[in-house]
């Protein structure tokens, strides 16, 4: 089979982002990523100038792939409590997938890729959350008097921090149970009587985190 420079270009970028989710983003070397493809190291030059522009790339591809399964999956929801967990458990999918170094090297080494995690966080997840808790709101689930654009934020910080090492090194603590825990906090501090029944029942009958 013949491949076309399109394809040459996806199978490095596809190659690549799987060595930065499992070794994280500073141990990966050119060489590595050529190694993995199966092609030479001047040929991933014909595509892209350096391993910086390979990482903005690659972290392009994995966001947009990101929010198309979270929205998907919020879509699917019968309730604004049921987004919420899905988004959890889409979340619960992604950190299977990652080295939690990759965020460390975001910030440390790669700030300009970093950047794209600002975005998706203050821009798209900030946006979500906000018409999920109001929609929650409408539903009677969640409490009137919330305010939900700190809310939303609250929730955001929450996921960002049980991916910092720092706070909740992995030797100590087990990240799901970190992330069960906030949720739980989290949820039961927006919730009304009716959305307490709902999601007692959704922990007993629909969700296995």
């Amino acid at each position: 089979m013949q491949y076309t420079n399109l394809d040459t270009e996806k199978n490095i970028l596809e190659g690549a982002s799987n060595l930065f989710m499992q070794f994280g983003l500073k141990s990966v070397t050119m060489d590595d990523i050529a190694s993995k493809v199966g092609v030479s190291k001047k040929t991933i030059y014909q595509f892209y100038k350096d391993k910086g522009e390979i990482i903005q790339n690659s972290l392009k591809k994995h966001f947009e792939e990101h929010k198309k399964t979270i929205l998907s999956a919020v879509e699917g929801s019968d309730t604004a409590l049921d987004a919420i967990f899905q988004i959890s458990k889409c979340m619960k999918s992604q950190v299977e997938s990652v080295n939690p170094v990759v965020m460390y090297d975001l910030q440390k080494y790669y700030p300009r890729a970093y950047h794209q995690v600002l975005e998706f966080k203050q821009k798209f997840m900030l946006e979500l959350l906000k018409e999920i808790l109001n929609k929650g709101i409408k539903e009677g689930l969640f409490r009137p008097e919330i305010d939900v654009q700190i809310l939303a934020i609250v929730r955001i910080e929450q996921v960002q921090a049980a991916f910092n090492t720092s706070i909740f090194p992995r030797d100590k603590f087990d990240f799901f149970k970190v992330n069960i825990q906030m949720f739980d906090h989290f949820v039961h501090g927006i919730i009304t009587e009716k959305g307490r029944e709902k999601y007692n029942y959704y922990m007993n009958h629909e969700y296995k985190f």
